[in-house]
């Protein structure tokens, strides 16, 4: 897979349903609006309801189905008027991720004052893909099953539209994200996010100006 970034990977754009089975149609989908073939998230394979019965504890089914993961809709301008085309992942351009790679070992602040700091240094990394989702995700057993299911890697909320866009317009696209929490990594009685976005959103002006300086040359 190209570097990349997957669009479609929300709670909101899969659909998860009560009741009926998994092989059972989806709403809308013969006419194309679903698509089952891109990936779920059972929701029963991680119940914690137990029953006990004779002494033996066993998880108890219920009847949660499953959240399916839906590609976007866009109409691209090289397109036919009116007919829609469908993104899950939007490539990054090659040239701007070649450049990226040069980013790394720049130098990043560390702490948000004289006495709240990261307990390591930041860093740059270049990674292969990621995802956003209309959702803030603070839940590690999710964040987990994103890594495994999508091999994706950083998740957030914003980049999605900028790459949708950028997909529809025929124009080159690269994400520079700094991560300001761990979704759901941390402590649950923190919330890395409210202390530290205010250092991660400089890092990102700064590493975003560097590379426009690379650019340039």
């Amino acid at each position: 897979m190209s570097p990349s970034l997957a669009v479609g990977l929300t709670l909101a754009s899969g659909i998860g349903r009560f009741g009926d089975g998994p092989n059972d149609e989806l709403a809308l989908e013969s006419s194309g609006d679903y698509t089952r073939k891109i990936g779920y998230l059972n929701v029963s394979d991680y119940t914690t309801m137990m029953k006990v019965e004779n002494g033996v504890s066993f998880n108890s089914s219920n009847y949660l189905n499953s959240v399916w993961y839906q590609p976007e809709e866009i109409f691209p301008v090289e397109g036919t008027p009116e007919v829609r085309q469908h993104a899950f992942w939007v490539p990054v351009d090659s040239h701007y991720f070649a450049l990226s790679k040069k980013l790394e070992g720049m130098s990043l602040e560390g702490c948000v004052n004289a006495t709240t700091c990261l307990p390591r240094r930041p860093k740059v990394v270049q990674v292969e893909s990621g995802c956003s989702a209309n959702v803030f995700v603070d839940n590690a057993s999710y964040r987990q099953f994103l890594r495994s299911k999508f091999g994706v890697t950083p998740i957030d909320m914003e980049t999605a539209a900028v790459a949708l866009v950028c997909r529809q317009q025929g124009t080159p696209f690269i994400a520079l994200r700094s991560l300001s929490d761990l979704a759901g990594g941390g402590s649950a009685q923190s919330n890395e996010a409210n202390i530290y976005a205010p250092l991660a959103a400089q890092n990102a002006v700064d590493a975003v100006v560097h590379f426009v300086q690379l650019l340039s040359h």
